[in-house]
């Protein structure tokens, strides 16, 4: 299901933009924090960064990340922003959207736009345990 950014705003649902970090403090509560590093110490951080697709295309996004789980991205909460709407990755609207297969697509590699703390900057594999 795509969300428009209208409706992001409306709802109040936050995704990170360019160079943006929100650590979650709360069941329901983000709060903004200018990172050096990204710190990996088991809270969960919602990033701004890039996915790299499989058939070479980038895709600005936003994902979280936590340590104590693994591997270190959480998978399902990879959105892209497309036009004026951010789609979740892997789902028919994002393949309607961009018009391409799921071979287009995975396996993907990402990496946040501030750097992680003791691993750099990457990219990553999708399944980099961290």
């Amino acid at each position: 299901m795509s969300l428009k950014l209208s409706e992001t705003k409306k709802y109040k649902i936050q995704f990170a933009e360019k160079n943006e970090v929100y650590m979650r403090i709360g069941p329901c509560t983000l709060k903004k924090y200018k990172f050096e590093s990204i710190p990996i110490d088991g809270r969960m951080y919602e990033c701004a960064g890039v996915i790299y697709l499989a058939n070479g295309l980038d895709l600005q996004a936003s994902f979280r990340i936590k340590k104590t789980n693994e591997p270190l991205l959480i998978e399902d909460s990879i959105y892209t922003k497309i036009d004026d709407a951010w789609y979740k990755l892997g789902e028919t609207e994002f393949y309607a959207k961009t018009e391409l297969e799921k071979s287009d697509v995975f396996p993907i590699e990402w990496e946040p736009d501030i750097p992680l703390e003791n691993y750099g900057k990457g990219p990553f594999e999708l399944g980099f345990k961290g």
